[in-house]
Parts: structure tokens; sequence; C-alpha cells
């Protein structure tokens, strides 16, 4: 279990983000909860992103500390496009 706990971490940067989306939703059809989900997706993309840049300009290596990483990568991601559907819809 210990070995896959970072794995576990990071398919929370996936998680967290689609369950706040989703839960944001007015309407629960196909389409709105797909948009929701490739949204989240793009979120633990941008977690990656943050999480490859910090790896290798800090050189970590510890695993659970990147996992973290792209959680909180993700979380700033999604926190930005809350933000940018309260601004502008």
């Amino acid at each position: 279990m210990d070995s896959q706990l970072p794995s576990y971490i990071t398919l929370l940067g996936f998680i967290v983000p689609a369950v706040i989306f989703i839960a944001r939703l007015n309407r629960y059809q196909a389409a709105t909860i797909v948009h929701a989900l490739l949204m989240a997706l793009l979120c633990l993309f941008v977690g990656f992103l943050a999480s490859g840049a910090a790896i290798k300009l800090l050189s970590l290596s510890n695993p659970l500390l990147t996992s973290g990483l792209v959680v909180i990568g993700s979380g700033l991601a999604t926190l930005a496009r809350l933000i940018w559907i309260k601004r502008f819809a």
C-alpha cells in the first residue's frame, strides 16, 4: 500500500476538480458533465506541469512530495478556473 500512495495522491488531482466542477453544474446533462470532466483533466495536466517544473528546478526526488505538488498545481488551476467562471459568466 505504501508504494501506491503517491499514485492515489496524484489521482486526487483529477478527482477533486471533477467533484467541484460537477457539483457546481446547473444542469446534469451528458454534455455538461463531459465538459466538467474535461476541465478537471486540464487542471490535472496543469498540476503535472507545475510538478514537473518543480522537480526540474528544485531537483526533487521524493514521490510523495512530487505527487503533492501535482495536487497543489491542480488545485490552483481549479481555483483559477472558478474565478474565471465567476468573473465572466
